[in-house]
């Protein structure tokens, strides 16, 4: 059940998400509920049990429901992160980020969002989407307005060239997360996109290793659109680096975890490795799934809570 706190949390996102998009009724076919139901909520009128209708607006607009329970840490994947994103919205710049699942891509991502909402930031989280499918989930996530009736990829990829082209002062960012899951005709809609907005949009596609791979390979093989897509993203991907000894009881003590000796054992529990920095013949000793340490991290403050000690 929602507490109050939390309603009226999600009614000033719906606010605030208004002024970002443009208008109440985009809110509503974000949120898959009609424009009615945005109307009765804010008047405090919704006949039904709001808690409902409440979480469902609440996921679609990234609320947080567990209250930050999870902190993130100022390290270096964040850093790296960050300032990709920073540099292909200021800059209006095509970027990518390549790298293994658990990296905090999305963390920070999502963080980077929650910070620049109202800066004309955006962020869809992919699925196995073909072109179509991509460019609704991208037009309802801009409030993008869409003729009625069935739209072509060339009628939709217009419509949304229009909206960013319509905050062009706000420097949008589109940051485009799960980049991997994408089927090939998405992927070919970026060339479109690029077209009609260079100078415009910053989109920055993040993804597991597979996304370059991917891309490469298609290159190399001549298949349609691929060699378009890598030349708008630069021909470069980023890659991170991992949670370092440093990072790893930074990530511990934003976290309730600040005995020195419990965070060197997370540390070592997470089966470090040696890597080789990119243009550098410096190896360091690093923890390539952050999601370890977070689960190791939540089990010593669960040993804290049951036993009053983690050791």
């Amino acid at each position: 059940m929602l507490s109050q706190e939390q309603k009226n949390a999600i009614l000033e996102l719906i606010d605030e998400e208004k002024e970002r998009i443009g208008s109440y009724r985009a809110v509503a076919k974000k949120c898959g509920i009609s424009e009615t139901a945005i109307s009765l909520l804010r008047k405090g009128t919704y006949g039904a049990d709001t808690d409902e209708v409440m979480t469902k607006i609440g996921v679609a607009l990234g609320y947080d429901f567990d209250c930050n329970s999870w902190k993130i840490a100022d390290i270096t994947n964040f850093r790296i992160i960050t300032e990709v994103l920073h540099d292909a919205k200021s800059e209006s710049m095509f970027m990518g980020i390549a790298h293994p699942a658990g990296s905090g891509k999305t963390a920070t991502s999502d963080a980077f969002l929650n910070r620049n909402r109202r800066n004309a930031c955006f962020k869809v989280n992919c699925k196995e989407w073909g072109g179509r499918q991509f460019l609704c989930e991208v037009a309802k996530e801009i409030g993008a307005e869409m003729p009625k009736g069935y739209n072509n990829i060339n009628v939709m990829i217009a419509c949304i060239s229009e909206t960013f082209k319509r905050i062009s002062a706000q420097k949008p960012l589109l940051i485009i997360d799960q980049a991997n899951s994408l089927k090939p005709s998405a992927l070919r809609t970026f060339i479109h996109i690029f077209n009609e907005c260079e100078d415009i949009l910053g989109v920055v596609i993040l993804g597991t290793e597979n996304l370059e791979y991917e891309i490469k390979r298609g290159v190399r093989l001549n298949r349609t659109g691929y060699d378009e897509f890598d030349s708008r993203f630069g021909r470069k991907y980023i890659h991170l680096i991992g949670a370092t000894l440093g990072d790893t009881i930074k990530i511990c003590e934003v976290n309730g975890i600040t005995d020195a000796d419990t965070q060197k054992r997370i540390f070592a529990d997470c089966n470090p490795t040696r890597i080789t920095l990119e243009d550098s013949e410096k190896t360091i000793t690093v923890v390539a799934d952050f999601r370890r340490i977070k689960r190791l991290v939540k089990a010593e403050r669960l040993k804290v809570k049951k036993y009053g000690y983690s050791n």
